[in-house]
């Protein structure tokens, strides 16, 4: 009886996959049939679940993007109020600091270079921005004092589009230059950036 093959799971395995070669080729260097070795898979096992390279591709984006929802998804976890140094150390797991996570802002970034032409892929590249945002936006009233007030929708947008920013630039600079960006400066470089700003944000009245 042949083995049954789960068709999600068999997708995200060759969006992994894929995730490892534009890491070592990049994304024009990038061939099904790398993809499909490196998923330990046939070329046309590819082609069964995607309508081509560019769809190969674009799994691998969404896989990434996955990731960085879970990492979310299991700091929202925490139940009640969190300090800022924690909120900070959880911040800390987006950067490239380890072998996965330097695969994903490889990807993550290669992804930028194309967006900036395809009109397609820039909204994508925007609705997974928007769904970070999102979840970053309702973890952010965890951070307020328990005597305190709730912070506004408009203050909770401010202060996740500054996160996100320092995350990005710092993420980025590592990316591009690792020999210079090893893991324990880009934590004290985020934490220097974030530290001022969430401590204000958790203390302060609202005022919009």
């Amino acid at each position: 009886m042949p083995k049954r093959v789960d068709p999600d799971l068999q997708r995200r395995a060759i969006a992994s996959a894929a995730i490892a070669v534009i890491n070592d080729v990049g994304l024009e260097g990038a061939r099904l049939r790398d993809v499909a070795k490196a998923a330990n898979v046939t070329t046309g096992a590819v082609m069964h679940y995607f309508d081509g390279k560019d769809a190969v591709l674009e799994a691998a984006l969404e896989e990434a993007v996955r990731r960085i929802l879970a990492k979310q998804d299991r700091a929202r976890t925490t139940s009640g109020a969190i300090d800022v140094r924690t909120f900070i150390r959880g911040a800390c797991t987006y950067l490239p600091i380890d072998a996965e996570s330097r695969l994903e802002w490889r990807v993550w970034l290669a992804f930028w270079g194309r967006a900036i032409a395809d009109d397609r892929l820039r909204a994508l590249h925007r609705e997974y921005y928007a769904e970070i945002v999102t979840r970053l936006v309702a973890l952010l009233p965890s951070l307020r004092q328990a005597a305190g007030p709730t912070p506004s929708p408009e203050a909770r947008q401010r202060c996740a589009d500054a996160v996100i920013a320092a995350i990005d630039g710092i993420g980025t600079r590592a990316t591009l230059e690792p020999e210079l960006w090893p893991p324990e400066r880009q934590r004290e470089t985020l934490s220097h950036m974030l530290q001022p700003l969430l401590t204000e944000f958790a203390t302060r009245q609202s005022s919009d």
